[in-house]
């Protein structure tokens, strides 16, 4: 039979004013300056060595290893410091206690893991101790951090991705309008007038009935200036043109050079003045295309015609004793026709946004570039209305080829061209509104018979209007269609006889659906 085996009592328990962790009698022997030493009991706080000798003892402080081994296997914990504290006779043997100092964090984790396992029952011989210890992990302990959700941590580096992209694509854009973006300081939409002032300190009475729009011949009596000392000045219009703005009450006093009414020349044209800082002036050209945009958002194209001093250089030479060629000038003054886009007189004065993409013109991403007979890009200044009239006029001209021309109209009835056989046909040289010029055409040639009218144009461009919107405008009128002229492609509404006619048109049926439509002369065909 074997030995019997003596159990002594596990876990002994002292007050807690001697010692601060409860002692263990767990197998385990302790090894000093190369000597092994058998271990009475031990804590994570300091361990009981027997028969220690009085030699180390009295050298207070050592450095050893604690063993814990078992058959073929063994735990080491080295690099222990300790620090003796007293000394006991016990069951015939000296027991020296020594204090830990100086545990690392893995040493703690590697006792405590040693004596959990063994107060659990998983150590309860010197034989399942290498059990315990084969299952342990003997490292320092983390703490529990939660874990981040793989679908949040992409949505964080989707969102950081996106992040950085915009901001490479702002800072790209910010180069991009600063290096070949110009823009008005200030811009607004002018036209050709003249201004009719006061001769003299005076009272003025109108000579008739005027009113905004009205048509004025030059030379045609508009004013009668009544002198305070008693006389009278009669006031002649210097040209033809539109009344654009009458600033007097009939009656009203004005002093010499004050003024009284505003004229559009005959064939006004309504173009665009822009003040550009002088420092961005080298960057564009006469020719450069421009996307001007106006109050209500609406947006077109014009073309720089000038580049001018901002300021009247003839009054800059009169001004004594100053040299104007030192004088610093911020702005300099860019004048621009609208490209295929009709403005309305109601609009002369009114403010308006220029933006000029020089990089664009240098490209020339603004010319029609004709491929196999497709068009790309958008409209250029080849597009701008003297082009259309140009076309017009040209067509006008192979219809009329080896005509007859005449100053007056002649009114011929359809009965009397029947029996005719020649093919004269009549031409009108008034180009004057409110006068229809007839190109009519021999009924046996067989060929279509026009009539000058006034047309109804909603918009013109360099695509066919196809898109949905198009389509449901032109539903809403019968005589709707869409006409290639040249290049360009004309968004028709409606014809009439008249200027009266086609305006009315406008403003009861179009106005409603379309703001900006405008009236041109043009050439209907009818029946035989």
């Amino acid at each position: 039979m074997g030995k019997e085996i003596h159990k002594s009592n596990q876990i002994v328990h002292e007050a807690e004013i001697t010692r601060q962790h409860a002692r263990y009698k767990i197998p385990a022997k302790i090894e000093i300056n190369g000597q092994l030493y058998k271990v009475y009991d031990w804590s994570v706080s300091g361990v009981g060595i027997v028969d220690l000798p009085d030699e180390i003892y009295k050298q207070k402080f050592v450095i050893a290893r604690m063993i814990f081994k078992f058959d073929d296997f063994e735990t080491v914990i080295d690099n222990l410091h300790l620090e003796f504290v007293s000394r006991r006779e016990k069951d015939g043997h000296v027991i020296v206690g020594a204090r830990f100092t100086e545990l690392t964090p893995q040493q703690i984790s590697i006792l405590n893991q040693i004596i959990s396992a063994y107060l659990a029952g998983d150590i309860v011989t010197e034989d399942d101790i290498i059990h315990a210890v084969t299952r342990a992990q003997f490292t320092q302990k983390k703490e529990n951090k939660p874990k981040v959700e793989k679908k949040k941590v992409l949505f964080v580096l989707l969102l950081l991705t996106l992040f950085v992209i915009f901001l490479i694509l702002f800072i790209i854009y910010l180069f991009y309008q600063r290096t070949f973006v110009v823009k008005s300081v200030n811009a607004f939409l002018d036209a050709n007038m003249t201004v009719i002032r006061a001769p003299s300190p005076s009272y003025i009475e109108f000579s008739k009935d005027l009113k905004n729009k009205k048509f004025i011949k030059q030379g045609e009596v508009l004013l009668y200036s009544h002198l305070i000392n008693g006389g009278m000045q009669i006031v002649k219009s210097p040209l033809s043109g539109y009344i654009y703005k009458i600033m007097i009450h009939n009656g009203d006093f004005r002093n010499v050079g004050e003024p009284i009414i505003a004229v559009l020349e005959k064939n006004y044209k309504i173009f665009i003045v822009a003040n550009v800082l002088h420092k961005e002036i080298e960057k564009i050209h006469i020719g450069d295309i421009a996307i001007v945009e106006l109050p209500n958002k609406d947006k077109f194209y014009a073309r720089i015609v000038k580049i001018e001093f901002p300021y009247n250089i003839i009054e800059q030479h009169s001004k004594p004793l100053e040299n104007i060629y030192n004088q610093a000038r911020n702005y300099d003054k860019v004048i621009l026709y609208p490209i295929n886009y009709k403005i309305s007189e109601n609009l002369i004065g009114t403010s308006v946004a220029v933006t000029i993409d020089t990089m664009l013109n240098k490209v020339k991403w603004y010319s029609i570039i004709k491929k196999g007979g497709n068009k790309k890009h958008i409209e250029s200044g080849n597009t701008n209305n003297q082009s259309i009239n140009k076309i017009r006029n040209d067509e006008k001209n192979k219809i009329v080829k080896n005509s007859k021309v005449n100053n007056k109209n002649q009114k011929m009835t359809n009965n009397e061209l029947n029996n005719s056989s020649t093919t004269n046909r009549n031409v009108n040289n008034d180009t004057n509104l409110g006068k229809n010029i007839s190109i009519i055409q021999n009924k046996k040639t067989k060929k279509p018979v026009f009539v000058k009218r006034y047309c109804i144009i909603a918009a013109s461009s360099n695509r066919p209007f196809k898109d949905k919107k198009s389509k449901e405008f032109l539903s809403k009128f019968n005589n709707a269609k869409v006409e290639k002229i040249g290049d360009i492609y004309e968004l028709k509404v409606e014809s009439f006889k008249t200027v009266k006619d086609a305006k009315q048109f406008i403003t009861s049926k179009i106005k409603k659906y379309y703001k900006d439509a405008f009236i041109i002369k043009c050439k209907v065909k009818v029946n035989d």
